[in-house]
């Protein structure tokens, strides 16, 4: 499908199947073919703790463990999945990530595993999510073998965390977070969720943003997903003025390599396609059994960790399927556009109510923006050079 995009000089036609930028009308016949390796998996996500120290109060797993029982995945159940990982003949697990819960309650199996997988499969990247309040010996000791990749937790200044997460959680997280900083690691990223007790509690989203370019870190901000609808932003998007100039400052932070700023999910998607190709036919291609696997922590597979426990859904395969909604199937942008099939069923998403209806999408004006931007950095080659070669750095989750 080709988009034209008209400026006062040219007019350009967006080739949206190979993602291609040209002012010729004749679009290329090449199609991205997205090939799967055999015994390579994009992603195994594991929940070795279906337990958690805090109880924060939006917590979407119910206080960590997913309507079920608390407990802590034992060596038996991970030996059960290391083995059916090596029998299905994997060879390279590109993300591995340990998930909980809080998974750092369950530090000797997150080192285990590791260490048992690494025996037969090459992992490229360890990751994990944590609420950084548990920091001892062992967790020091993991961090300096492993180098994981680490998601922290903070939801902004102590006012609003510990309303949010309880009672001097902030000091521990912050403790934390000065450990990283001082033995100089710079592979962790800090997660904010934000709610409306932010807003009545004063804090824009601006002054959360604000507070963490002051940290110095990486990090980035979601809007809360809960059931409890108290606590859920009613504005849930930006303006489009608003997301205008996030875009703007987003393609200027990438160009100019400000690496710790957090930039627009437009800018992210729409550079994802057109400079790496990749080509999302699905509104997650994570939910895909070929390239991504997620244990639950009995060892169950689910499709997602979202799915974890009592969360399970038949829906999901109807959800992610983007011609399911004819307002997306025929979308000149539809193969660069990501959404949460979780959020969609869940009821969160503004896109997809979790009765199957499409609601109403601003992607595609933000993403035809996005274009008209990069047409007009396009005339100044050094900085749309620099806006290629520094956005691999900006990269999330290569």
């Amino acid at each position: 499908m080709l988009k034209a995009f008209s400026t006062d000089e040219n007019i350009y036609y967006f080739n949206s199947e190979n993602f291609t930028l040209s002012t010729s009308e004749i679009a290329s016949e090449m199609d991205i073919v997205r090939e799967h390796d055999e015994g390579i998996l994009k992603k195994v996500v594991i929940n070795i703790s279906n337990n958690c120290n805090l109880s924060c109060v939006y917590c979407y797993a119910d206080g960590g463990n997913y309507g079920m029982t608390n407990q802590l995945m034992d060596v038996t159940t991970a030996n059960k999945i290391i083995e059916e990982l090596c029998n299905d003949g994997i060879q390279v697990i590109n993300r591995l990530i340990l998930f909980g819960g809080e998974p750092f309650l369950n530090i000797d199996l997150f080192v285990y595993i590791i260490k048992e997988l690494s025996k037969n499969i090459e992992i490229k990247k360890i990751e994990t999510v944590t609420n950084g309040t548990v920091l001892n010996q062992k967790v020091k000791s993991m961090i300096d073998c492993y180098h994981p990749f680490l998601t922290v937790s903070l939801d902004g200044p102590e006012l609003i965390h510990d309303k949010l997460r309880g009672k001097g959680s902030h000091r521990r997280t912050m403790k934390f977070i000065d450990y990283l900083k001082k033995i100089d690691y710079e592979n962790f990223e800090l997660a904010s969720t934000y709610t409306r007790m932010h807003q009545k509690l004063g804090f824009q989203k601006e002054d959360i943003y604000n507070y963490f370019i002051n940290m110095e870190v990486r990090f980035n901000i979601n809007h809360v997903f809960s059931k409890n609808k108290v606590l859920v932003v009613k504005e849930m998007e930006m303006t489009e003025e608003v997301q205008k100039t996030f875009i703007d400052q987003s393609l200027d932070d990438i160009i100019n390599n400000k690496v710790k700023n957090y930039i627009s999910p437009i800018v992210y998607d729409v550079l994802l396609s057109m400079i790496f190709k990749s080509k999302t036919k699905s509104f997650c291609d994570d939910i895909d059994p070929e390239t991504t696997v997620t244990f639950d922590v009995d060892g169950t597979r689910k499709s997602c960790f979202r799915f974890w426990g009592t969360h399970n859904s038949d829906k999901v395969a109807q959800f992610n399927n983007k011609d399911t909604f004819a307002q997306c199937k025929d979308c000149w942008c539809k193969d660069m556009c990501m959404e949460c099939v979780a959020n969609m069923i869940d009821g969160y998403s503004q896109i997809i109510s979790e009765e199957g209806k499409f609601l109403e999408c601003q992607k595609q004006d933000m993403m035809e923006y996005c274009i008209y931007k990069i047409i007009e950095l396009s005339k100044d080659k050094n900085r749309l050079s620099k806006l290629v070669n520094h956005f691999e750095r900006f990269l999330r989750y290569a």
